[in-house]
C-alpha cells in the first residue's frame, strides 16, 4: 500500500496569510515536513526564507544539497530574540522587500526562544499575526522542537496557530482560539483600580509629565524612569487628541508600578492595537506601540466607553 500523498500547504492558494504550528521530535520529522514545503515553493516560483535553529538548518542543508542556493534566505534563529516588540520589528524590517512585492512567498520561522521565561510572550505576537497579517500573501510555518519545549509551552502554541501539521497536510488546530480571546487570557486581568491610587485629570501633556516626575522623584522606578516618562507621555498625547482631556492614575500592584491613562473619546477596543509596528509612512499609530514596547506589560480595557490603557513596569 503506497503512502498517502503529502500536500505541504494543503489548499493554500497564495492569496492570503496561512499560519501553521509544526511540532517535531526528531531531525527526520523536521526534514520530512520542511523539505517538501521548500521544494513546493521552488516549483511555484515563491521565495522561501528559513530562520531556524542550528540543528534544523544543518538537517535542511544536508537534504537540499545545491538547492540551498535557491533559498531567498537562510539565517540562524539563535540571537534573534530581542523581546517580542524588538523581534517582530526585526522580522518586519528584514522581510519588507518580500512583503512589498505583493507576490506569494513562504517563511519557515522557528522561535527557539520559547523555552526562556521571557520568551513565552512571543505567543501573543504569533496570535496577533493572524489578524494583522490576514491580507498578506505568505505561508508561515513555525517548527517547534518538542525535545526542548514543555507541554505547557506547546499547549499555548496550538492555541495561537490556526493550523497544525496533520501528517499529510495542514489541518485545523483543535485548540485554536481567536486573537482577542487569546490576548484577553494572556494579558494581565483588568481589575478594579485601588481606592488609594493617585489620580489626576490633565488637559496638557506637560501636566502628565509633571505627575510622572513627582512619582519618579520618590525613586520608585529606578533606571526605568525614562521609559515610564516616554510611555505615559505617548498615551496621554493620544488621549488628548481623542478627547481633549485625560485621566492619569498610578499605583503599586504585585511588584509593579501601574500607570493608567483613560479618556472619554470615541474609543477603540482592537485587541491587537499597539502590538505591530506601524508602517513607515504613517505619522500616527506609533504612540501605543512605543508605550507597549517600553513597558514590562500592558493591557487595554476590552469594554466600556472611551479608551483605558494600563502599563506595568516591574521593579
Amino acid at each position: 500500500m503506497s503512502a498517502p500523498a503529502v500536500h505541504p500547504t494543503g489548499d493554500w492558494t497564495g492569496k492570503d496569510f496561512a499560519h501553521e504550528a509544526f511540532l517535531y521530535s526528531s531531525d527526520e520529522e523536521a526534514v520530512a515536513r520542511c523539505v517538501p514545503f521548500i521544494h513546493e515553493g521552488f516549483e511555484r516560483g515563491e521565495p522561501v526564507v528559513v530562520v531556524g535553529s542550528e540543528p534544523l538548518r544543518e538537517a535542511l542543508v544536508a537534504h537540499l544539497g545545491d538547492d540551498v542556493g535557491r533559498l531567498a534566505g537562510l539565517a540562524p534563529a539563535e540571537g534573534r530574540w530581542e523581546g517580542g516588540f524588538g523581534t517582530l520589528s526585526a522580522y518586519a524590517r528584514d522581510l519588507q522587500p518580500l512583503r512589498a512585492s505583493g507576490a506569494p512567498w513562504r517563511l519557515i520561522g522557528e522561535p527557539t526562544w520559547l523555552d526562556r521565561p521571557d520568551g513565552r510572550v512571543w505567543s501573543r505576537f504569533e496570535a496577533v499575526l493572524n489578524d494583522a497579517y490576514a491580507d498578506l500573501a505568505f505561508y508561515l510555518l513555525c517548527p517547534h522542537d518538542t525535545r526542548r519545549l514543555g507541554p505547557d509551552v506547546l499547549e499555548v502554541v496550538l492555541r495561537s496557530h490556526p493550523m497544525m501539521w496533520g501528517g499529510a497536510g495542514p489541518v485545523p488546530s483543535p485548540t485554536y482560539v481567536d486573537t482577542a480571546t487569546f490576548l484577553r487570557q494572556a494579558e494581565p486581568d483588568w481589575s478594579e483600580r485601588p481606592a488609594g491610587a493617585l489620580v489626576r485629570h490633565v488637559d496638557d501633556a506637560r501636566q502628565a509629565r509633571a505627575l510622572v516626575g513627582e512619582v519618579l522623584a520618590g525613586g520608585l522606578e529606578g533606571e526605568r524612569g525614562q521609559d515610564v516618562l516616554i510611555a505615559v507621555n505617548e498615551l496621554v498625547s493620544n488621549a488628548l487628541r481623542a478627547a481633549g482631556t485625560a485621566e492619569v492614575s498610578t499605583w503599586r500592584e504585585g511588584g509593579c508600578r501601574v500607570w493608567q491613562v483613560a479618556d472619554s473619546g470615541p474609543g477603540f477596543h482592537a485587541a491587537t492595537a499597539g502590538y505591530v509596528p506601524p508602517a513607515d509612512d504613517l505619522d500616527c499609530g506609533r504612540g501605543l506601540w512605543l508605550a507597549r514596547s517600553l513597558a514590562s506589560d500592558a493591557t487595554v480595557r476590552a469594554t466600556g466607553p472611551g479608551t483605558a490603557i494600563r502599563l506595568f513596569f516591574l521593579d
